[in-house]
């Protein structure tokens, strides 16, 4: 199998960091699958996801290097309708739609963003979801 997307990373790309994820122009949506970190800040970058070998690898302009990566699917996308403030331990996070889901592995990380765009993946460690502008993810799990 032959794969080779040219696409652009659909917001602001801070580097390569363990479990990053990449929400593409393109619809399609990747997760960094194995450790490696290189920051390297770009806004809406052109990239190119390609199969190295037995890996799926992306390419962003700029940054030298391919990294491994695994196509995710996004279960559920929008926004989060109220004053987000990062992860605490227990978040939960509601979007425009009335879904709620809810932080379930102990991580802290601040960041303040009213309304900010976020995705729920079926990711490398389960359910995460990734909030713009949050270099990170965090699992959850829908409570209604």
């Amino acid at each position: 199998m032959s794969y080779n997307l040219h696409s652009c990373i659909s917001d602001e790309f801070n580097g390569f960091d363990e479990g990053q994820v990449f929400r593409l122009d393109s619809g399609h949506v990747f997760q960094q699958s194995v450790h490696h970190y290189h920051y390297h800040y770009a806004y809406r970058p052109r990239v190119r996801v390609f199969q190295q070998g037995s890996n799926l690898v992306i390419e962003v302009e700029g940054v030298p290097g391919a990294v491994p990566v695994r196509e995710v699917s996004c279960v559920e996308e929008g926004v989060i309708v109220s004053d987000f403030k990062g992860y605490e331990g227990q978040s939960l996070f509601q979007f425009e739609n009335g879904h709620v889901w809810g932080q379930v592995e102990y991580k802290y990380s601040y960041q303040y963003a009213y309304r900010p765009n976020a995705i729920v993946i079926d990711g490398i460690n389960g359910l995460e979801l990734h909030v713009e502008g949050m270099d990170e993810t965090v699992r959850v799990r829908r409570l209604r």
